[in-house]
């Protein structure tokens, strides 16, 4: 494996802003859930769901086609990719945000309204930045911006919300993280200088052929987001927003987790898997294949068991008598986040393969099992049902993802 999958100090960097990030995020909800409400939860998470799903309809999949591309890049090439796909995007939210500072003075919005869009658009670019500066093999500068977005914030407001009670709303949550996606957005754009050296704008015969090549990677990121974020919104459908403040509770511990391990584990893999793949070394993209999804499977665990016995010590203090009845329900939340652990490095091997037909016949699959089970099991068992839906569902994209020859053929021609 590559220096920078192996670097002692930087694995050990790596995780501990990832213990920084899982341990900010699990204090903000046990803040929400004791000083604000288990609705204000619902809230916060349908937000949440809202701002991840929104940035992923609107990339139409062009940002995994240019992640693909940048690797081993030229530098002239890499700058415009970079800078092109920034720059339309950019014009883009600039225009969003100036329609909505405009309706919001008219009186015919929230100032919500407003911070949402520049949420949305901090989430968009800061987090494409993030997966540009992974496929650049910067881990440690990637990280540290996804510190920021994800990590600094809800400490702040914490703080702030703790000494003055005013701010336990969630617009007063809202304004700290956009403050958060304002400064991790600086960031990036500091660290990916010298990639934006020149306003570059792309064509419009680039920007079809774009959308054409990534259609099924589009395809995979709406089937993907579907089955990560429909459950909280049909809990709330069918059930109650405060019981979609419950699940979000335990779901947020089991997913801080994944986005750990993937961010620390399986992103680190994912520029030396493409490297393997296009100079035909098969043993070498096995090898890291097989490591990636011991480690990441390892971690998980680990973290995993530190968290279910740090929620079953701090849960009495909390005063909240619905979460203490459903406690069970982060076990099971628990085995479906590893059984997804499994299913997106099957989905990870397939992106770093070219397997795009593949790879979004397994996202559709995913929709379709989402779709179907999720509700049956709402109304079967309730949330219990909801977390076991999900366990099945990844379970079987996960053998339908490995099954397949392993060889690596040869590489295809970059795009």
């Amino acid at each position: 494996m590559a220096e920078a999958m192996t670097s002692p100090i930087l694995r050990l960097s790596v995780f501990a802003m990832r213990v920084c990030g899982i341990g900010s995020k699990f204090l903000l909800g046990l803040f929400i859930a004791k000083f604000m409400s288990l609705s204000d939860l619902g809230v916060y998470g349908l937000l949440q769901g809202l701002v991840a799903i929104l940035p992923i309809v609107l990339r139409f999949g062009i940002n995994r086609q240019v992640m693909r591309e940048v690797t081993d890049a030229s530098d002239d090439d890499r700058s415009k990719l970079i800078t092109g796909y920034f720059a339309l995007y950019a014009i883009l939210y600039a225009m969003a945000l100036a329609s909505a500072v405009a309706l919001a003075f008219a009186g015919a919005v929230p100032w919500l309204f407003v911070i949402v869009i520049g949420l949305i658009a901090g989430e968009h670019l800061v987090m494409d930045g993030y997966d540009f500066l992974i496929q650049l093999r910067k881990p440690l500068q990637a990280n540290v911006v996804l510190s920021i977005l994800s990590a600094s914030w809800p400490v702040a407001f914490i703080i702030a919300a703790f000494a003055l009670p005013a701010w336990r709303t969630i617009d007063g949550l809202a304004m700290f993280w956009l403050a958060g996606s304002l400064a991790a957005g600086v960031l990036t754009a500091h660290l990916l200088r010298s990639d934006l050296t020149a306003f570059h704008l792309p064509s419009l015969a680039m920007v079809r052929n774009s959308l054409r090549t990534s259609a099924m990677l589009y395809g995979n990121s709406l089937g993907s987001t579907a089955a990560i974020y429909l459950d909280r919104y049909l809990v709330g459908a069918f059930l109650s927003l405060e019981l979609a403040g419950v699940y979000f509770f335990f779901w947020q511990v089991s997913t801080a987790i994944y986005n750990l391990v993937n961010s620390g584990v399986m992103s680190f893999a994912r520029p030396h898997l493409v490297s393997a793949f296009r100079s035909g070394d098969e043993q070498a993209f096995r090898d890291l294949s097989v490591q990636t999804t011991r480690t990441a499977l390892l971690e998980a665990s680990v973290l995993s068991a530190v968290s279910a016995a740090a929620i079953w010590i701090v849960l009495p203090y909390l005063g909240r008598p619905l979460l203490m009845k459903y406690e069970p329900l982060l076990w099971v939340l628990l085995v479906a986040m590893l059984a997804r652990i499994y299913a997106e490095i099957g989905a990870l091997r397939l992106y770093c393969k070219s397997r795009d037909p593949r790879l979004a016949k397994s996202t559709l699959l995913s929709a379709v099992l989402t779709a179907v089970l999720l509700p049956f099991g709402i109304q079967t068992a309730g949330v219990y049902g909801c977390a076991a839906a999900l366990t099945l569902m990844y379970g079987l994209v996960a053998a339908y993802r490995s099954y397949e020859r392993f060889e690596v053929p040869r590489p295809f021609p970059q795009a």
